[in-house]
C-alpha cells in the first residue's frame, strides 16, 4: 500500500494560488496584447526616419494647400485597430509662410477626418529632434483629439506631431479606432512611435 502524502500546509496553499494567478494573468495579458514588431525605417524620398511597429505600406495623393495642389506621400503600418502613419507634403519653395500654411492645412485635415469631435482638440508646442548626428531641435506641434466616425459611429482617438523643415511639411499620426480608442494601455506605443519620428 502506497504511503499517502501529507496535505499541503495552510501556509503553502495561498502561495501556490498566488503563483498560479500571477502566471494566468501574465498569459492572459500576452494573449490580449497586439504584436509590435518595431523597426526603424529611413525614407530618403520622404526625408525622415521613423520607428514603425510593423512593415509600412506606401501611398501618394495630391492635397490642396494655400490654393495649390501639392504632392503628399504617406507610409503607414496597422496593428489591430490602430494606424501608425507619417505623411509628407512637398512644398514648391523653402518659405516660412508657406510652411505655416501647410501645417495649418494638415492639422485641419486631420481633425476633419476624425469625424464629429468629442470636445476641444488639445495642442501644445513640442521639440522634435532631426535625424542628423548630432540632432538639431525643431519647433513642432503636438495635437490630440477624439471623435466619432460618421460611417459607423465608432470612437476614434488621434495623436499627432507636425513639423515643417525646408520644402517639406510632416505629420506623424497615430489613429486609434473602436475599442482601441477607449483603451489607455497603448499610450506607451503611441509615444514610442511619435518620439521615434525624426526629419532628416
Amino acid at each position: 500500500m502506497r504511503p499517502v502524502p501529507p496535505p499541503p500546509s495552510p501556509a503553502a496553499a495561498p502561495r501556490w494560488s498566488l503563483t498560479c494567478c500571477a502566471a494566468l494573468l501574465a498569459l492572459a495579458l500576452c494573449a490580449c496584447s497586439p504584436r509590435y514588431d518595431w523597426r526603424t525605417i529611413q525614407s530618403g524620398e520622404g526625408g525622415y526616419a521613423a520607428l514603425y511597429p510593423g512593415k509600412p505600406t506606401s501611398a501618394a495623393r495630391d492635397v490642396t494647400i494655400a490654393g495649390r495642389k501639392l504632392p503628399m506621400t504617406m507610409e503607414a503600418a496597422r496593428v489591430d485597430d490602430t494606424l501608425f502613419a507619417v505623411g509628407v507634403v512637398t512644398l514648391p519653395a523653402d518659405d516660412e509662410a508657406l510652411r505655416r500654411e501647410a501645417l495649418a492645412a494638415m492639422q485641419a485635415g486631420l481633425l476633419a477626418n476624425l469625424g464629429t469631435l468629442s470636445g476641444e482638440p488639445r495642442t501644445r508646442p513640442v521639440t522634435i529632434m532631426s535625424a542628423e548626428r548630432p540632432g538639431r531641435p525643431l519647433a513642432g506641434l503636438e495635437l490630440q483629439a477624439s471623435g466619432v466616425s460618421p460611417q459607423d459611429q465608432s470612437p476614434r482617438r488621434l495623436s499627432a506631431r507636425l513639423v515643417a523643415v525646408g520644402t517639406r511639411a510632416f505629420q506623424a499620426v497615430v489613429l486609434e479606432s473602436g475599442e482601441a480608442a477607449r483603451d489607455a494601455r497603448q499610450a506607451e506605443q503611441v509615444e514610442q512611435f511619435l518620439g521615434g519620428f525624426h526629419p532628416l
